[in-house]
């Protein structure tokens, strides 16, 4: 029989002790606590001394350096990221209740928020519910989003509603080079180039090594030597029954609508991926649809805070296929090679939550923690793409009404026979 508690106590026993929690934040891990105080000292010392509009920046920089020890860009950026929170009421509350953003991860909400204009209070609005929402955690012991995925999921927002910026964090274009260093009889071969291209050579590498039986290094030499060719297929994951929905690319994420228009033009085949998630295939390799319908689930390595793309995946029966487990995507995950062998060799082992896609994770340390989806075929993201469709939709329904209505304010009156002295 449960103790009957009162109003006070129960708010207190939700607030040291929700339902919900990123494992940064859990309430049941000495480290994660101690981790929490940090971050809330940290941050309750940045709020404390941010500057007024028209103090000294030079003369706090001054007195910062010396009390932090750290430099002007540090502390310059520091302070830009807490002023921006500000700017986010939702976040920031939020913020004041768990505790779980470092200054690195609110540092990047900044560096992106700047491309926007912060003045525009829909959009301001907008980006702040959505971004609170991403960063609110669903399930205990969660995953906290990379400073990369949060970077990369803002960008998606704003691309939703301002065109006209940027997707890149930088003005700079990518860096292209092609370097050799070599050390006695081995040598290390580095090129730099766009995002793009790069999945595309990386996607004919493989797609050259697995027809082949080669290892991948062996498979780039032959291509370059002209020993080989080979075609390969570039996934394109797009609602077709939400207007204007963004598409998402396996490695590069979400892409404008204008972005997957243009990419529609040039396709070969359309397949419906609705169709394949329920397919079952009789072997024990993975056929290259059910494949694709994995990574769209899974967006990559399924494996906690491990960023490697769909592309270097291996597919893993949760349930073996020696012990009757079938290839489908409900008892498929995609992890890397390293992840893989871990859970092969029973240091971890996970359960793929049916309606959700998220997995749980279990470890022989005892430890455990919830890893989400992070394809466009999860429920969760496409339910993401529904809201941003009907959002989009509303939000120009309203324009359109706007100024519809000022142009009926323009409309000259009728004055018939009588028109007015003046």
């Amino acid at each position: 029989m449960e103790m009957d508690l009162s109003q006070v106590e129960r708010a207190l026993t939700a607030e040291l002790y929700p339902e919900n929690f990123y494992a940064v934040s859990s309430p049941y891990n000495d480290v994660a606590i101690r981790g929490k105080r940090i971050r809330r000292a940290d941050h309750t010392m940045w709020q404390s001394i941010l500057p007024e509009e028209d103090e000294d920046v030079d003369m706090i920089l001054a007195s910062l350096r010396a009390s932090t020890g750290h430099g002007d860009r540090y502390l310059t950026s520091a302070i830009y990221a807490h002023q921006r929170l500000r700017e986010l009421p939702r976040l920031k509350k939020q913020q004041e209740r768990h505790f779980h953003l470092d200054l690195t991860r609110l540092k990047a909400i900044d560096a992106v928020l700047c491309k926007v204009d912060a003045t525009d209070a829909d959009l301001m609005a907008f980006l702040d519910e959505e971004i609170t929402a991403y960063l609110t955690a669903t399930r205990p012991n969660q995953l906290l989003p990379t400073p990369a995925q949060i970077r990369k999921k803002i960008n998606t927002l704003i691309q939703t509603r301002d065109t006209s910026v940027s997707e890149e964090d930088s003005d700079e274009r990518p860096t292209e080079f092609l370097e050799v260093s070599t050390d006695g009889d081995s040598s290390v071969l580095a090129a730099g180039m766009d995002t793009a291209t790069a999945l595309e050579i990386d996607a004919r590498v493989h797609a050259h090594a697995r027809a082949h039986d080669l290892t991948p290094v062996a498979a780039l030499v032959a291509l370059i030597r002209g020993e080989g060719t080979t075609d390969v297929t570039l996934n394109v994951y797009r609602a077709h029954d939400v207007p204007d929905a963004p598409a998402w690319i396996d490695g590069v994420g979400w892409i404008t609508a204008d972005a997957a228009e243009k990419l529609e033009e040039m396709t070969t085949s359309i397949r419906d991926m609705d169709l394949v998630l329920g397919k079952v295939s009789k072997a024990y390799h993975t056929p290259e649809d059910i494949r694709a319908a994995v990574i769209g689930l899974d967006g990559g390595c399924s494996y906690p805070w491990c960023t490697r793309p769909g592309s270097c995946s291996q597919m893993d029966h949760r349930i073996n296929f020696a012990d009757g487990g079938e290839t489908s995507s409900t008892n498929l995950s995609g992890l890397c090679p390293r992840h893989h062998n871990i859970k092969t060799d029973g240091r971890a082992r996970y359960i793929i939550d049916p309606e959700t896609r998220e997995k749980i994770w279990l470890f022989d340390n005892g430890t455990w923690m919830i890893s989400q989806p992070t394809g466009p075929l999860a429920p969760e993201q496409r339910r993401w793409v529904q809201t941003i469709g009907q959002r989009t939709q509303k939000r120009r329904n309203r324009i359109r009404e706007e100024a519809q209505e000022r142009k009926s304010r323009k409309v000259p009156h009728d004055w018939g026979d009588d028109p007015p002295p003046f």
